[in-house]
């Protein structure tokens, strides 16, 4: 399968879509979906995965052709977008429940019902940290932020982890006025682990450090090759 054209046909827009490889054999009752840029792919992705296969049949690593627009100021990509993906590809391949997904929109309320279309009959459950979870609350990403949620949580269930210095508390709050509270609930992540962020892993490799212990051996070789590439 080739990634490459799968992004090109998913980038004129429309109803989301996702397209998920391996295919996964049969149809998995739960599906957990996992979205970042994975620019690059962390530890910390693979342990949220972890947790999330204690309550999902599949966990699917989701890399959207649109995401949400970065921080003003924020340096550029490490890995390409053919990299990233490959290297998805790679881990997945070495982890069985995992799987690579492409969707055609960022916003997790799209990507769920992408995944609804593409599992259908599936329980489906979002993951993500808690630093997420309070922009998935941040009424500046909606036109209509409870019409939004509320198709969101009537599709799906929302499971957070901890990272170090950060709590659920304001987004909790902002669930149980809108009433979802009762569709979210905990991963067990440890937060030391939680809060390692591709951000983070690529202000390590631009300032010279090694980052073996922080991403997947899968990566360790395209993410050494970028940091030779931007220092040439």
């Amino acid at each position: 399968m080739d990634p490459t054209a799968i992004l090109a046909g998913l980038r004129p827009g429309g109803r989301p879509r996702l397209v998920v490889w391996p295919d996964s054999d049969g149809a998995p009752a739960s599906v957990a979906l996992l979205s970042g840029s994975f620019d690059p792919v962390t530890n910390a992705h693979l342990e949220l995965a972890r947790a999330a296969r204690e309550h999902a049949d599949l966990a699917v690593l989701t890399y959207s052709v649109r995401t949400l627009p970065k921080e003003p100021g924020a340096a550029g990509p490490l890995l390409t977008e053919d990299e990233r993906l490959r290297v998805l590809a790679d881990v997945c391949a070495a982890r069985p429940g995992l799987a690579v997904g492409l969707c055609s929109h960022g916003l997790l309320a799209d990507q769920v019902a992408a995944a609804t279309d593409r599992f259908p009959g599936a329980r489906i459950s979002v993951i993500l940290g808690t630093d997420k979870l309070a922009q998935l609350f941040d009424p500046v990403w909606y036109e209509d932020r409870e019409a939004t949620l509320g198709a969101l949580f009537a599709a799906a269930d929302l499971r957070y982890a901890v990272r170090a210095g950060e709590d659920a508390a304001a987004a909790l709050s902002a669930a149980a006025e809108l009433g979802h509270a009762g569709r979210i609930g905990p991963l067990d992540v440890e937060p030391g682990i939680a809060a390692v962020s591709s951000r983070m892993v690529r202000a390590l490799v631009r300032s010279g450090r090694d980052v073996a212990g922080l991403v997947p051996p899968e990566a360790l070789d395209a993410v050494r090759a970028a940091a030779r590439r931007e220092a040439g």
